[in-house]
């Protein structure tokens, strides 16, 4: 497969199932992905935040979105979300299986101070089931540095706000639940399922997760995590970055995309056929050559290591000013500059425990090179051409 070519994604499937509600075909995997992808939409001031009183149909909030004074700002996600997404969402409003579901309990909170980025909605399906959908890692620096600080902490503040959300939701709605998420709302979604008491976890029929980064061994080892695996469904494109961070179990499925590397963690690129992906039967050479190198690395640090990796990281992207993603690559050539002169300002210790850290990380890298050769020898072997 060619990765220029133009397949179908979760875009498409609407133009092939949108006239089929949800009470003639229950909710799927396609469906649930589409809905986490709305979740990365700016809905702030435009509805009630936290409210789950307030119900507002998804073909009435798009015209409240699209008719927004600010709509020219409000649609811009940054560089990490696909543009597509504002197009996505009217296209899904109008459609006779999306328009009459409803939104509610619509929240999103970030704070520097406790390094916090947090969002999610929920979406209230024509069969009582409720899908609750926690946004991935928006443009914010301080987003990439809560995701970075799961190598450090046992609980991130957006995997207890995520958990405090969903008893929310469960305690104001009736019905079932289905939890989902896309990057690190994948594990926002497994991290709230497993902090429910027994009584709401009863109510929940499936946690959904889109290349979302995994856990600590010893958390999936835990009597919690273990309880959930059952209704654990994860999706991973063929050279899945984000989600072969730390580990993770259950039933997954490996998607076919049409984009090289890392850009193949944005869902528009995962190809669709009716409601289901197209699979591959493993994941590529690099995507596991990425796996067993940082994961290896990790494990090899320690937690103080890690702690100092992760500051100085983003000590020295704090020394360009830049609050998001967009602001450092718009003028990456300015601060690339910042960077490297904050890096010599660092006093000779700390520039020294992270030359040591970076160190242990090609130690990784040479050490998984031989079985990297072998499997690139051994895909290349299983390539046959059929006349």
């Amino acid at each position: 497969m060619m990765y220029n070519e133009r397949m179908a994604n979760f875009s498409d499937y609407i133009d092939w199932r949108g006239d089929i509600t949800f009470n003639m075909s229950q909710g799927n995997k396609i469906d649930f992905l589409i809905l986490s992808q709305l979740s990365y939409l700016n809905f702030d001031n435009l509805i009630p935040s936290g409210d789950f009183s307030f119900q507002i149909s998804l073909q009435k909030l798009n015209e409240i979105f699209r008719f927004s004074p600010d709509f020219e700002t409000r649609k811009n996600l940054g560089t990490l979300i696909n543009p597509m997404t504002v197009d996505l969402f009217s296209k899904v409003a109008e459609s006779e299986r999306f328009k009459s579901v409803k939104v509610t309990g619509y929240e999103a909170i970030t704070d520097l101070s406790i390094e916090k980025q947090f969002a999610a909605m929920t979406f209230m399906l024509p069969d009582r089931t409720n899908y609750v959908s926690f946004r991935g890692t928006d443009d914010s620096i301080i987003a990439w540095k809560e995701d970075f600080n799961l190598a450090i902490m046992d609980e991130i503040p957006a995997q207890k706000a995520a958990a405090d959300y969903l008893l929310t939701a469960a305690q104001k709605l009736s019905g079932n639940f289905i939890i989902g998420g896309h990057s690190k709302g994948g594990n926002l979604s497994i991290y709230s399922a497993i902090k429910m008491p027994p009584k709401i976890k009863k109510r929940i029929t499936g946690v959904y997760n889109f290349d979302g980064p995994g856990f600590s061994e010893e958390r999936l080892e835990t009597p919690e995590f273990q309880e959930i695996i059952p209704l654990l469904k994860s999706y991973y494109p063929q050279f899945s970055i984000v989600g072969k961070l730390f580990s993770n179990s259950g039933f997954f499925e490996v998607v076919e995309c049409d984009s090289a590397l890392v850009m193949q963690h944005d869902p528009f690129k995962w190809h669709v056929l009716g409601e289901n992906f197209i699979n591959v039967t493993q994941f590529d050479v690099g995507s596991n050559f990425f796996q067993s190198t940082m994961n290896s690395w990790l494990k090899g640090l320690d937690n103080e290591q890690r702690k100092i990796l992760i500051d100085s990281l983003f000590e020295l992207i704090n020394s360009t000013d830049a609050k998001t993603s967009t602001e450092m690559e718009k003028n990456l050539a300015k601060n690339s500059v910042k960077i490297l002169s904050a890096f010599s300002k660092l006093n000779s210790e700390q520039k020294k425990k992270l030359i040591e850290i970076i160190r242990e990380l090609f130690k990784s890298v040479q050490k998984e090179i031989p079985g990297f050769a072998k499997s690139m020898i051994q895909d290349k072997n299983d390539f046959v051409i059929v006349s």
